[in-house]
This record gives structure tokens, C-alpha cells and sequence, in this order.
């Protein structure tokens, strides 16, 4: 994946990843319609899960070359399995608009190869569109 180059930026005490983020956030505040911003909100979009370990095979006992006697497998520390983190997802704003509608928006100088699918499984878990605003140089902010 390519590397990234944004540099961080402050606005009203507010610390963002990129430019274009505190530049949205600037548009975002001076929108009447707009009542409350939360800043970077966290959606779980995989709960934590556990699957078999490879090593002693669920068993959590492996067998130790030199004495031949079974030993507490210690990459499952003996409980037979191996956790796997959750997998979450951190959005730039969560807004919520005077008519009572929220949007989840995500601001974006540039998509890497997993973003489509990290938007694809958001939108399914939650149920609602994450929408992705793109600064355009020529047109201003364009909603992708």
C-alpha cells in the first residue's frame, strides 16, 4: 500500500490527521443546519472471535522434543484457542443536522485499495451510508 502524506492539523483546539479533514470540519461549523459534531467516532465493524490454535490444534498441550512429555501450549497460553482482535472502524465526524438526520462522513485526499472495502462492511453492519467528501481543486468539495 502507498504511504500516505498528510500532516496534522489544528483548529479550535481540535487536532486532525489532515488538512483537508480541519478544512471540512471548518465548512461543517459554519453550516447552520448542522447542531452537533462528534469528531472521530468508533464503529465496531467485527466483534472479537476466537479460532482453533495451529500449534497444538486445539488441544492446548504440545509435545516437547526433547523430554516427549505434553507441556501448556504457549501460543494459546493451554486454552486450545487464539483470540483475534475486533475489527473497528474510526470515522472523521458523526453529524447531526436540526431536521434529526445524522450522517457518519469520512473525508478523504486520497483512498487507498481498502478503503472501498472498509465502506462496503461499514454499510453493512450499520445500515447506513458512510459518506465520503473528496476536496477537488477545481470544483471545491465533491461528495464521492
Amino acid at each position: 500500500m502507498a504511504k500516505i502524506k498528510s500532516r496534522k492539523t489544528s483548529f479550535y483546539g481540535n487536532e486532525f490527521d489532515s488538512k483537508a479533514e480541519g478544512e471540512f470540519y471548518l465548512l461543517l461549523r459554519e453550516d447552520k443546519n448542522v447542531i452537533d459534531i462528534e469528531l472521530q467516532p468508533q464503529y465496531t465493524l467485527l466483534s472479537a472471535f476466537s479460532v482453533p490454535c495451529y500449534r497444538c490444534e486445539g488441544n492446548g498441550k504440545v509435545e516437547n522434543k526433547k523430554t516427549l512429555r505434553l507441556n501448556k501450549c504457549t501460543l494459546c497460553s493451554g486454552t486450545g484457542k487464539r483470540m483475534r482482535q475486533p475489527w473497528k472502524y474510526t470515522a472523521d465526524f458523526r453529524v447531526t443536522y436540526k431536521d434529526g438526520k445524522e450522517e457518519v462522513i469520512d473525508v478523504k485526499g486520497y483512498a487507498n485499495e481498502r478503503f472501498p472495502l472498509v465502506k462496503k462492511m461499514f454499510e453493512s453492519v450499520m445500515g447506513i451510508e458512510l459518506v465520503v467528501w473528496q476536496k477537488n481543486n477545481k470544483k471545491g468539495w465533491v461528495r464521492k
